[in-house]
């Protein structure tokens, strides 16, 4: 994909364009997984914390109280940990939502576009369906190549 040909700076765009938006589709998704895992630990902190809010102290002593006590603590500030995480997760998939809706997957519209101008004549669908058979390796390439970890 590195021709310096003006016919073939079509294709390139094509690639280009679907590396992006397959690029934009990944990071969407994996911020949607984080968050859904991200909410799952919430639940379970707040269970505990509503499960250990819950216990009987009626016949605690001193000490078993201030133990409740301090585990309530701790799991609380895991809830507000986790309560802040999901928050920058929820952030996280907006702005990712956002990216793929500014980096639209080229059509074969465009696709047509570029081999028409590359084989000076009109193509037909069974040529652009080969096309994007062919290039969906390069696009995989191109996607990897430009992701971000």
């Amino acid at each position: 994909m590195n021709s310096k040909s003006k016919k073939f700076a079509g294709i390139q765009a094509y690639v280009t364009q679907a590396a992006a938006a397959k690029n934009a589709q990944a990071a969407l998704d994996a911020a949607n997984a984080k968050l859904a895992a991200d909410q799952a630990t919430l639940d379970t902190l707040n269970q505990q914390l509503d499960d250990l809010n819950a216990t009987d102290q009626s016949n605690m002593t001193d000490d078993e109280k201030a133990a409740l006590a301090a585990q309530i603590a701790d799991v609380q500030a895991q809830v507000d940990a986790q309560n802040t995480a999901v928050a920058d997760d929820t952030q996280a998939v907006a702005d990712a939502q956002a990216t793929v809706d500014n980096t639209p997957a080229p059509d074969d519209a465009s696709l047509d576009a570029a081999l028409q101008d590359m084989a000076n004549k009109p193509v037909d669908q069974e040529v652009t369906d080969w096309a994007k058979d062919v290039l969906a390796d390069k696009i995989d390439q191109a996607a990897a190549a430009t992701s971000t970890p």
